[in-house]
């Protein structure tokens, strides 16, 4: 295939682990390790978002910080990692191809001269909740390619009549997330689950169906993990992990993944644990349905809802066989469907029909 210039745009400088920049920083290396040409830019200033602090502020405070590349990403060395003051001519490379993610990017890139490229914008979620909800659907009908991770996203932007929509599926890296640990041998009472601050991750959900958890099986262990320091009104009697070196080795420590969460674009962190043959847990959305398919791949509740999750949950504390069933079953699903060869094959097919 012929070598692309390809630039790459985030919304912002991305100080923390977050699931949609990792993505677009997986693409990056993937694509630069196929031959392609790559440059990743931040910018400072979205379209239709207000700045608190002046321009000049924000650039000093991120040069400071000295985050210009990603500290929790190996972002490949070769591959320039720039912050812009906007995406607009100015500040971009001139490239074969403009590749964004979030709905504010669609409408930067949207305006840039050809030479900056074909544009395609990676639509990661339903990005409504910080308002602006028909700005977001209008988005969906901008005159450039709009590709999507999960499978109710593309029902979403065709019933918004978008056109140009492809497919982009998600993928995990099999090479950090596996199975160290054998599925049969896990202690079967062991839970982990992602904690966040963040209402729609329901984390406050998952913690109260882990509490009546507790009171039938005595012998039940959790685990909770995220970037936020540990709950203070957390029962001492789970377990909490800030930013976890190894999550692989975490993942293997534990039968059961729960993700309790009410909205997701694709979520990661399930279908991570998913690879190091943890058995799923997870609320009935659109952004766990790619993989989780209820009671073959994973067990699945009404978000929400703790007595349904509490119920999922023992559907499996009860039934070891049943547990490695759906732990084996999600792996190899997982395996056969969600990798990055195929991805990135998917992208580079896409990007080349286009020039």
């Amino acid at each position: 295939m012929k070598s692309l210039r390809i630039t790459i745009v985030l919304p912002f400088p991305v100080t923390k682990p977050v699931g949609g920049a990792k993505i677009m920083y997986e693409y990056a290396n993937r694509l630069y390790d196929e031959g392609h040409s790559i440059t990743v830019v931040h910018s400072i200033i979205r379209p239709f978002k207000k700045m608190k602090s002046p321009l000049w502020w924000k650039k000093m405070s991120f040069t400071l910080r000295g985050v210009q590349r990603p500290k929790w990403f190996p972002l490949h060395k070769k591959i320039p990692s720039l912050i812009v003051n906007e995406i607009t001519d100015k500040y971009l490379p001139d490239a074969d191809i403009i590749f964004s993610t979030w709905w504010q990017m669609a409408y930067a890139i949207s305006k840039l001269s050809p030479q900056k490229g074909k544009p395609v914008n990676l639509i990661q979620d339903f990005e409504v909740w910080g308002g602006q909800k028909e700005k977001v659907l209008a988005s969906y009908r901008l005159p450039i390619t709009h590709a999507v991770i999960a499978l109710y996203l593309k029902n979403l932007l065709e019933e918004q009549e978008a056109e140009k929509i492809v497919y982009f599926p998600n993928a995990i890296d099999y090479q950090k997330f596996y199975i160290k640990s054998t599925i049969e041998a896990r202690e079967p009472l062991s839970i982990i689950m992602l904690y966040s601050k963040e209402e729609r991750k329901g984390s406050k959900f998952g913690i109260e169906a882990l509490k009546q958890l507790k009171i039938e099986f005595a012998e039940l262990k959790a685990t909770l993990f995220g970037v936020y320091p540990r709950p203070a009104d957390l029962p001492e009697w789970i377990g909490y992990q800030r930013k976890p070196d190894d999550l692989t080795s975490l993942f293997n420590n534990h039968a059961v993944f729960l993700s309790a969460s009410l909205g997701e674009g694709w979520a990661l962190p399930p279908a991570e644990a998913m690879a190091c043959g943890c058995a799923v847990v997870c609320t009935d959305i659109g952004g766990h349905a790619d993989y989780a398919i209820n009671n073959e791949t994973a067990i699945l509740f009404k978000a929400a809802d703790p007595d349904a999750m509490k119920e999922a949950l023992k559907a499996l504390l009860l039934h070891d066989s049943k547990r490695i069933e759906i732990a084996k079953n999600g792996n190899r699903y997982l395996l056969e469907n969600f990798n990055w060869a195929r991805s990135v094959g998917i992208a580079e097919d896409c990007f080349s029909s286009l020039i």
